[in-house]
């Protein structure tokens, strides 16, 4: 009854999560090839989105710990250890799938996080150069390599255009070229950063989880 009532409590949970949505934490940015201390997570909300999915995972036995608001330690394990219950990436960021996978634990019971050892943290430091420790390097040399190694063929980039970064998120608007377009056109890129490298993102699907920090959220995803 008790596990009943805790999961019923989740559901209620997962919808003010929901509606709770927006633009992600308020970071400090980098910009350029200057960089400024982060503050916490990538995941995006206020308090009564982190509350809703603390409510969720410890009604899934997963340890997020006191039901505070904030993103300690504790939920961010417990975030890790359901994404590892559930079998999907652990990255500790509760994106669509994770979301969308606590959801339906929720509703179904299953899977729990008891006797789930929690994964280790996922490491951001690069291969090689760049930030150092646990900064991703918001260079040129990175985000140009990044946006490059995207480009469709025929497509040249011209010119990077100032960028901004925000823990393991960037934005940048690079003029890109091609035989049909000769003049360039500034296209918006989304980047997070996989522990290695920036990668491109779809810019809908993270603006719309409300995952991008507030920092870079109006460059990122009211541009048109």
């Amino acid at each position: 009854m008790r596990r009943a009532h805790a999961l019923a409590a989740a559901i209620v949970a997962l919808v003010l999560l929901g509606a709770a949505c927006g633009g992600g934490d308020d970071d400090a940015v980098s910009t350029g090839t200057t960089s400024t201390t982060a503050g916490s997570s990538d995941f995006g909300g206020d308090g009564n989105d982190v509350l809703a999915v603390q409510r969720a995972l410890n009604a899934l036995d997963c340890g997020a710990g006191p039901l505070d608001g904030k993103l300690g330690q504790d939920t961010l394990a417990a975030i890790r250890r359901f994404q590892s219950a559930a079998g999907i990436a652990v990255d500790g960021i509760v994106g669509p799938q994770t979301r969308a996978a606590i959801e339906h634990a929720a509703t179904t019971g299953s899977p729990v996080c008891t006797n789930v050892p929690t994964p280790p943290t996922p490491s951001t430091t690069p291969a090689s150069g760049g930030g150092g420790g646990s900064t991703p390097p918001c260079t040129d040399p990175a985000i140009r390599g990044a946006i490059t190694a995207s480009l469709l063929p025929g497509e040249q980039l011209t010119k990077l255009n100032p960028f901004q970064c925000a823990i393991t998120w960037a934005v940048a608007t690079p003029t890109i070229t091609s035989p049909a377009d000769p003049s360039g056109t500034n296209v918006t890129y989304l980047l997070r950063w996989s522990g290695a490298t920036w990668q491109p993102v779809d810019r809908g699907t993270y603006c719309d989880s409300g995952q991008v920090p507030k920092a870079i959220f109006p460059q990122a995803c009211q541009a048109a």
